[in-house]
């Protein structure tokens, strides 16, 4: 590389930093001079680019403010994004990163009453976390254990020790001093002493008023003290890392603060329960108590876990319907299955909007113990009142079942390609590539029911859908961005529908969510329980990196089907699931036995979609 090249790698780091991580709070020229100055010093000498931020101790023991002792959603969103910020500077920066989480737990432990063993449980549920992204070796969870100057030191005399080797003494001694001349550490004291007096209520409830104070001074500050201790001790071991905080700081080149969540505020997911609001499809941070005075809140459960919250819209009369539904996720935010214990609940129960977010946020929805739909005419009905439906030559509801049964059902006798609908338009709808985009003819969404199951069917048989979003961000930021650089041609053999051959770039922007996705169409597969599909050869259209298809394509297997990203699943008879048809890509075994399901698409919400009324015509002719 020479000098442009490196500060043009300077420039883009960091740009995306400020605009992915730090908060620019009370920013000044100088802190971003010297934020460049330190990146620059990694970029020139082709190293790592170091973060460093302590936090993630252990969830409070409040339990009006969080779900449990173990981390949930909440923490997982934060480390994905710490984790999507880390592939987006490796994809322009080959050295990558290193950002260390250093948990602060033993820095503050003998004022927080949080049990040994609940940290530990917490720490390697986030290293769990963070290895089901793939990125252990740039996001690093340590602590005092992983240092020598804490060799041969027992954890529980962690507290003491940080403070022997790192304190400052006249700090501690002079505190009520000092506290007196300085505003600023006087409202960090006031201010720890109101969160203290929260976050700590019930273990100083056990505490008369006067003995109470005392115990909130005492911790406002030791914890100052240790707070203390700790920067001394992170000075000296990562001098050279960018300091990132969760707390507020001015931008002036020392310490960078950092919002955790979307929402332009320094909360934590240790100290706070996260709902998703599926009418307005954002995640809320909030305390457990403050979400549980809403109206239609359910919890959702993850590996049998308490992980959220979801507010569904009710008035207060329909509310306790809701109370019948049990939600959990498949992944960690993937895959979201609401279940009923009232076969007679409809499920015109949950509102059309709701579903829209619920589908868009977790990729795919599972209403399952509902009230059951007897008859085609109920399920168009009901989808129909989603949005407008993309219409085939045998309707608008396509009925699957094994071959030589329903004249109008599309017939299937093999397992099935990797895909997604409609990744093959048949001649007849006149979608053409030099006249309509990905977004203009892709379906948003798709949805199956089950109408008959045979539940003899093999169990080792089972269906696979794929978190298309998450495939992108378990590989390195180097990797996506030679895939994102990527087109596949999909070469078609005629059948009785007419098709034309068709490219695709490997990784797009999804319309709806602005993510990346991965679109793949797994060659030399015939059948398709889902559409009638030819088929095809696939050959590189362009790549700056690949050569060999084959090659590429066992790749491409490999993270699909990495078991981190894909969930294989059976359907159980009166299941409607619905899938984001842009943010999934969908395995499923051919039917046999007496099963049947029920097949319906929503058009795109495109002024150019083929099935706009202007374009309509031109379709009707070509079909």
């Amino acid at each position: 590389m020479n000098n442009i090249q490196y500060e043009e790698a300077v420039e883009k780091i960091s740009f995306i930093l400020l605009s992915q991580l730090i908060a620019q709070s009370d920013a000044s020229f100088e802190g971003l001079v010297k934020l460049k100055e330190k990146i620059r010093h990694f970029v020139y000498d082709r190293k790592k680019i170091q973060l460093l931020l302590p936090a993630f101790p252990c969830k409070t023991n409040n339990l009006n403010k969080v779900l449990g002792h173990n981390p949930d959603i909440g923490e997982y969103l934060v480390l994905r994004k710490f984790v999507g910020t880390i592939r987006d500077i490796q994809a322009i920066y080959d050295p990558g990163v290193s950002f260390y989480v250093f948990s602060d737990y033993h820095t503050f432990s003998d004022y927080i009453s949080v049990d040994l063993a609940h940290h530990y449980d917490y720490a390697d549920g986030l290293k769990k976390m963070v290895g089901r992204m793939n990125a252990s070796d740039s996001l690093k969870i340590v602590n005092f254990e992983d240092f020598e100057e804490f060799d041969g030191i027992s954890d529980t005399e962690y507290f003491t020790a940080l403070k022997d080797k790192f304190g400052d003494k006249d700090y501690e001694q002079n505190f009520s001093e000092l506290k007196l001349r300085n505003n600023k550490m006087n409202n960090t004291y006031l201010g720890l002493k109101k969160f203290m007096s929260q976050d700590q209520q019930h273990i100083l409830a056990k505490f008369s008023h006067k003995a109470g104070r005392k115990r909130l001074a005492e911790m406002a500050k030791g914890m100052m003290v240790q707070g203390k201790a700790l920067d001394n001790f992170l000075q000296q071991k990562f001098a050279d890392c960018i300091r990132l905080s969760i707390h507020e700081h001015p931008m002036i080149g020392k310490k960078y603060s950092l919002y955790l969540f979307d929402e332009p505020r320094f909360k934590t997911p240790w100290h706070s329960t996260m709902m998703f609001d599926a009418h307005s499809g954002n995640f809320l941070v909030d305390a457990h108590e403050q979400h549980l005075k809403k109206h239609g809140v359910i919890p959702v459960s993850y590996e049998d876990q308490p992980w959220c919250l979801i507010k569904l819209t009710a008035s207060a009369e329909l509310a306790p319907q809701l109370t019948k539904i049990r939600a959990r996720l498949q992944n960690e935010k993937f895959g979201l299955i609401l279940e009923s214990s009232d076969s007679t609940l409809p499920i015109t129960l949950l509102n059309q909007k709701d579903l829209n977010q619920l589908v868009k946020e977790f990729g795919t929805v599972t209403l399952r113990g509902f009230q059951a739909l007897s008859e085609p005419a109920q399920m168009e009905a009901w989808y129909s009142r989603r949005g407008a439906i993309v219409p085939w030559q045998f309707g608008q509801l396509n009925k699957i079942t094994p071959p030589a049964s329903l004249s109008n059902a599309a017939k299937s006798t093999a397992s099935l390609a990797i895909d997604w609908n409609l990744v093959c338009p048949p001649t007849y709808m006149g979608i053409h590539p030099s006249k309509y985009a990905y977004e203009d003819f892709t379906p948003h969404e798709f949805a199956l029911y089950s109408h008959r199951n045979d539940t003899n069917q093999n169990p080792e048989a089972s269906n696979v859908v794929i978190d298309s979003v998450l495939a992108g961000l378990i590989i390195d930021g180097q990797e996506r961005e030679k895939l994102r650089q990527t087109s596949l041609k999909y070469e078609l053999e005629e059948n009785h529908l007419g098709t034309v051959s068709n490219t695709h770039p490997l990784i797009i922007q999804c319309p709806q969510t602005r993510q990346e996705t991965l679109r793949w169409w797994k060659s030399g597969h015939q059948g398709h329980a889902l559409e009638p599909l030819p088929a095809h050869q696939t050959s590189i259209e362009t790549s700056p990196a690949y050569t060999d298809c084959q090659t590429l394509e066992a790749r491409l297997l490999e993270i699909c089907m990495d078991p981190r990203v894909c969930i294989r699943y059976h359907v159980t008879e009166g299941d409607l699931m619905l899938f984001n048809n842009h943010t999934t890509l969908q395995s499923m075994v051919a039917l046999n036995g007496n099963n049947e399901l029920w097949h319906m698409q929503l058009q795109p919400n495109s002024v150019n979609s083929p099935w706009q009324p202007y374009n309509r015509v031109e379709l009707h002719q070509a079909s």
